[in-house]
């Protein structure tokens, strides 16, 4: 989004989840005249099912695929929206398994057959229903073409589960908190995300966009690294392109009529520094939706250097302050882009957690 889905500018990482990051409070605008209030909920919905990335496995006879069914009603109804909100009763559960059968009953059978899919389900079962994090690394982690058809049956065809309604937590902004001008041929070449607020979607390694432009339109080959357990990483990518549809908002870009699961995403330009010197910026806060989720968001900075120029501070704050953030909960990023680590590395890493898990449990046994 910004994927799943997902950027608003990862796609892959916003598509198909449906959590909020984290909570908002009351937020207050620092611009124009008047104060503004923007009052958001603290209830996070829980991500729904995402995308995944080839894992091998050595279960493929009868009983996995049964086995491999009830999985999938089951992590289906663990992020069914009724579930989160402790009202998930047998109708419900039967509703949703009929939709499944009935509905999306071929997409079904490729999932639970496909190695990829079959293990983001196991990934998620592993999550307890309120912890985002680890539902969004599911995702993060698996990705294929055939969670991407299953999404779309259950999700945007059927329905099997019904999309999270916008809790509030990112409303869009007043006119007076955005930049007056905005030239999208100056927003162009190699940029870096080096801060950013929602720890779901804008903390990645090694985010480095490329963006083209022509008047009032913005290309991005959007590029972020995914760490895997055992120390590694994944590199993915996505293309987006925004619009500003309103000449009279020019601090407004939208990427709208997308046809994978009917996703939007809209930025706001807060803040910008344009000068083709080191210390650029770009403050983008942003907020979409998609058929799992009404309302996800967050906000980042863009800056020309890899790392965050400490002299851009001050100007962040205020631009934060205008929609209603503190500067201080965004997080630096990681763009130092390092080599893959050694296999030795990698498998020294999961033997150490394993060490130190079995050293708690039996310190907590004792």
């Amino acid at each position: 989004m910004f994927a799943s889905t997902t950027t608003p500018h990862r796609l892959v990482r916003r598509v198909a989840t449906t959590s909020t990051g984290p909570n908002v409070k009351s937020r207050k605008l620092l611009c124009g005249k008047k104060s503004e209030k923007m009052i958001a909920s603290t209830t996070a919905p829980p991500p729904l099912v995402r995308s995944v990335k080839n894992v091998t496995t050595t279960s493929t006879g009868p009983g996995f695929k049964v086995n491999a069914l009830g999985l999938l009603l089951g992590t289906c109804l663990l992020l069914h929206p009724a579930n989160h909100a402790g009202a998930l009763d047998i109708e419900t559960a039967q509703k949703t398994w009929k939709c499944l059968l009935g509905g999306c009953r071929s997409e079904l059978v490729r999932c639970v057959r496909d190695p990829s899919c079959a293990a983001n389900l196991v990934c998620l079962e592993t999550c307890s229903p309120g912890d985002l994090n680890c539902q969004v690394r599911c995702g993060d982690i698996f990705q294929n073409k055939v969670v991407e058809e299953f999404n779309t049956c259950l999700l945007s065809k059927k329905k099997c589960i019904p999309q999270s309604a916008n809790d509030g937590s990112y409303p869009v902004p007043p006119d007076c908190a955005l930049v007056e001008k905005f030239n999208t041929q100056d927003f162009t070449g190699t940029w870096y995300i080096t801060s950013g607020l929602n720890p779901l979607f804008d903390l990645y390694d090694c985010q480095v966009h490329e963006f083209s432009a022509s008047p009032h339109k913005l290309t991005g080959k959007l590029t972020w690294r995914v760490t895997t357990p055992d120390g590694g990483f994944i590199t993915r990518n996505a293309m987006q392109n925004f619009v500003q549809k309103n000449p009279k908002r020019p601090g407004v870009l939208s990427n709208h009529d997308n046809e994978y699961l009917n996703y939007k995403d809209d930025w706001f330009i807060v803040s910008a520094r344009l000068n083709n010197q080191p210390d650029d910026y770009v403050f983008v806060y942003y907020n979409g939706s998609n058929d799992a989720w009404d309302g996800y968001g967050g906000a980042v900075v863009y800056t020309r250097s890899s790392s965050l120029p400490k002299s851009n501070f001050p100007e962040l704050r205020l631009a934060a302050a205008k929609v209603g953030l503190d500067f201080d909960n965004f997080k630096m990023t990681d763009n130092s882009c390092g080599p893959q680590p050694s296999l030795f590395a990698r498998v020294h890493k999961r033997l150490f957690e394993g060490e130190r898990a079995l050293a708690t449990n039996r310190n907590s046994s004792s």
